[in-house]
């Protein structure tokens, strides 16, 4: 367990696991031109259907101007489609694309390969539990922004 004066560690590690598992899998995706973060919306997009850029921000953590430029260079390669939102024509719905989805399919298999070989190799994790607990951290941090 770690000390109080260590927490900052936890973020550490959580940065330095994202990092490794991004540069595996980077390796086996077919758009090397997208950035970590175009990646990332990529395999939410296929999670979460039918949301706008606004709540995509939301949920991601990311600064909606920023989302905004990943969008359109998204666009501009044919993996989303953005269309006005019925509700509030001011919004925009940020769907994936035929390709989209064909290149979200394949990030998300990757670094689901990448995990699983991880827990292979390290028998006495618990996977369900390591979920569990970072879906409640975020869950409880996207509750604090709202």
């Amino acid at each position: 367990m770690a000390k109080q004066q260590q927490y900052h560690m936890i973020s550490v590690y959580i940065a330095s696991i994202y990092r490794q598992s991004k540069a595996e899998y980077k390796k086996k995706i077919v758009n090397p031109s997208c950035t970590g973060t175009q990646s990332d919306l990529l395999m939410f997009l296929y999670d979460h259907l039918g949301l706008c850029q606004r709540q995509i921000a939301g949920f991601m953590g990311v600064d909606p101007s920023l989302l905004a430029r990943d969008v359109k260079a998204l666009e501009e390669q044919g993996l989303v489609s953005c269309q006005a939102n019925p509700a509030d024509r001011r919004a925009k719905v940020v769907t994936l694309t035929r390709q989209g989805v064909k290149q979200s399919k394949e990030q998300i298999q990757a670094i689901n390969a990448w995990w699983a070989r991880f827990f292979q190799q390290e028998p006495g994790m618990d996977p369900q539990s390591l979920y569990q607990g970072l879906a409640s951290v975020s869950q409880r941090l996207l509750a604090e922004t709202r």
